[in-house]
């Protein structure tokens, strides 16, 4: 039985439905999460299939349902890293005096560091919003190609087309800055 067929089946009233799908599914999603979040995967593979239940009644099939529910695992992964990394964690004798990250800094990294965001948000203001977006979510956001493709609702070779065009034209204005290094690292 398809997704579809077991999605309309539990929108019916049938309560084996929503079972099958989530055992459908159970290797491919927590395996996505046991790879980005560890000992935590269990906790957020059931905070992905309980929101999948409150909202699969408004499902619309645009794409997959597989890329809906990683859409909304890959959802929770972020917040779990925003949470975590707003933990503070003190990792150094307390007698001792805490470096500021001024201490640390070198002037030049941090001006290069700067020019290079702003020409990579220079380019990504220039591109085709769709190739922005394509950009956007694989670089900055970690989403497979597939669930761009899903997510666009266009097929896997348009998205991967928009990334080859958006790299390429982001390549030639860091080069053209002398941002990156034409031959590649060193």
């Amino acid at each position: 039985m398809s997704d579809t067929a077991l999605i309309l089946a539990h929108q019916s009233g049938d309560r084996t439905a929503f079972q099958s799908l989530m055992e459908r599914h159970r290797d491919s999603v927590m395996g996505f999460l046991v790879n980005r979040v560890g000992d935590d995967a269990e906790d957020l593979f059931q905070e992905t299939w309980h929101r999948v239940g409150r909202h699969i009644d408004t499902y619309e099939e645009c794409g997959t349902f597989r890329a809906w529910v990683f859409q909304i695992a890959r959802r929770l992964v972020i917040d779990h890293h925003r949470r975590k990394s707003a933990r503070i964690q003190t990792v150094n004798d307390p007698a001792e005096p805490t470096p500021s990250a001024a201490d640390h800094t070198i002037p030049d990294q941090s001006l290069e560091a700067d020019q290079l965001m702003h020409a990579i948000a220079e380019v990504m203001s220039t591109l085709p919003p769709p190739t922005a977006e394509v950009l956007r979510l694989r670089l900055f956001e970690g989403w497979t190609f597939r669930a761009i493709a899903n997510h666009q609702c266009v097929p896997l070779n348009t998205a991967l087309s928009r990334m080859h065009r958006g790299l390429s034209r982001m390549r030639t204005v860091l080069m053209n800055r002398k941002l990156i290094d034409p031959r590649g690292p060193s």
